[in-house]
């Protein structure tokens, strides 16, 4: 997938080169669900604990873009603020006989969603337009484990595609209407070493599926 998005964006630029014809730039308020779904294993006994946790949030970002006398756009999309996704707590009774650690207690596990930024390409379909994007993204986890366990940061990547339309408005400005959908790679979190000297692992996968309404305005 990623080399195709490389080529489409390889062969885009190569048709910019000199066709350049307007810059736009606005910002966009997505309605999002963020569709997560998490395993932690435990190395010491391989127990394994999953959850799915679905949260709806209004993710505010930045857009700039290149269009040719086409239709044909390149552009960036960055979200400036933080986005948490996946938080949820459980109670459990330690059943791990096999070690000295005690897993008893709440688990509160959350992350954040830090320095999201989406490269696109946006095609023109008759009167509206599909957009097709390389997403990346940190995920900082912010969990309060009774193990006392403790999970690093990574690096997410994915794919983006809508399906929207513009609205000309008056003094170059424009509205925009989308829907859109983002697959996260799945993501590994090891964690830090317990008592037993042993790491838990957290596998996890994130979807997005949002509304999007931007406002910009073409110079």
């Amino acid at each position: 997938m990623k080399k195709l998005f490389t080529a489409i964006f390889g062969f885009a630029l190569i048709c910019f080169s000199a066709e350049a014809a307007s810059k736009k730039m606005g910002f966009t308020a997505a309605i999002t669900d963020f569709e997560t779904s998490g395993t932690e294993t435990l190395k010491s006994s391989s127990n394994k604990t999953s959850t799915d946790v679905s949260e709806v949030v209004v993710v505010p970002s930045l857009f700039f873009e290149v269009t040719n006398d086409r239709g044909v756009g390149l552009g960036i999309d960055f979200i400036p603020a933080d986005a948490e996704i996946g938080n949820k707590s459980k109670t459990k009774t330690d059943t791990d006989t096999d070690d000295a650690a005690d897993n008893s207690g709440t688990n509160t596990a959350a992350a954040e969603v830090t320095g999201h930024t989406t490269v696109y390409l946006m095609i023109p379909v008759k009167s509206a337009f599909l957009k097709l994007g390389y997403v990346s993204a940190d995920v900082d986890t912010t969990e309060t484990l009774a193990t006392g366990t403790t999970y690093g940061n990574e690096t997410v990547n994915g794919t983006m595609i809508s399906l929207g339309f513009d609205r000309d408005l008056p003094n170059d400005s424009f509205l925009r209407l989308e829907a859109a959908y983002t697959d996260y790679d799945d993501v590994t979190f090891n964690g830090s070493a317990d008592a037993d000297s042993v790491k838990n692992k957290v596998d996890a996968d994130i979807d997005a599926t949002s509304l999007r309404i931007s406002f910009g305005r073409a110079f």
